[in-house]
């Protein structure tokens, strides 16, 4: 699912609860409208009751309560009519987004021609497998230390990137282990994982950091995350950041639903 697909499905379910919220007030509207009545010292409340009425039973402050539901019907009733035109007006839209005609045209073509057309507009499925094609380099650091097969079959360095790799493969998202990333400084950094988010059309990178109750790890890592800042690689944007310590040890059911609402899973 992509952004805008989740947008739309959003808003459905609001405008959806909006129209049921307004209905719940009309049920139990009084009867008639409110006109109100301004000048430069006072404002009048009149109930109109009767077809044709322009004026109205004038309304004390001692029915103060009998104006605000008179306003609230008024509003309601705009807002449900207005509610239920956008509501029609957005599914018809979500219907079209879900059928992707353009981003389409692409995948429709027959073997031959899609081979000879680079697609403007692609898909979320030929958005991961473009992706899945791009050349990139992995960390030739300490190879020895990589003693873990992971189900896709690359080796990486503990039992807890095993787990995530896994996690990521299972749930198919695309990623990358250790995959070169270059910093505004100049610099080449090695994110344990690099993923692509097609519905969003951009990528992520996660750090797992699994030692941090040793002082000089801790260190190492806090200057990495700093140098990630300054490249606007940051919490809450684009980086994922997991942990673990000897007493507190990787949780990968936690880590897994938080993954899963990241990517509309």
């Amino acid at each position: 699912m992509d952004s805008l697909t989740k947008e739309l499905m959003t808003r459905i379910e609001r405008l959806e609860m909006a129209v049921e919220s307004a209905k719940d007030v009309l049920k139990d509207a009084p009867e008639g409208s409110l006109r109100i009545n301004r000048s430069a010292s006072f404002t009048r409340f009149y109930h109109i009751t009767q077809k044709g009425d322009t004026r109205g039973r004038y309304l004390p402050m001692s029915e103060k309560e009998l104006v605000a539901k008179l306003a609230n019907k008024d509003y309601a009733q705009r807002l449900l009519a207005e509610a239920e035109r956008e509501l029609m007006e957005t599914k018809v839209f979500l219907q079209k987004v879900e059928k992707n005609t353009s981003e389409s045209l692409h995948a429709g073509l027959i073997p031959q021609r899609q081979e000879l057309v680079d697609p403007i507009l692609r898909n979320e499925e030929e958005r991961i497998r473009y992706w899945n094609s791009l050349p990139y380099s992995t960390s030739s650091y300490e190879p020895e230390e990589k003693i873990f097969q992971t189900r896709r079959g690359e080796m990486v360095r503990s039992k807890s990137e095993l787990l995530i790799a896994d996690m990521y493969y299972e749930l198919g998202i695309p990623y990358r282990y250790e995959c070169a990333l270059k910093l505004k400084n100049g610099k080449v950094k090695h994110p344990d994982f690099t993923l692509y988010h097609a519905g969003r059309r951009m990528v992520l990178y996660h750090e797992h950091l699994g030692r941090l109750d040793d002082e000089g790890y801790r260190l190492r890592n806090m200057k990495k995350l700093r140098q990630y800042e300054e490249s606007e690689i940051c919490l809450g944007k684009n980086l994922l950041v997991s942990w673990e310590a000897e007493k507190f040890p990787f949780n990968i059911q936690v880590f897994r639903k938080e993954i899963e609402e990241i990517f509309w899973l």
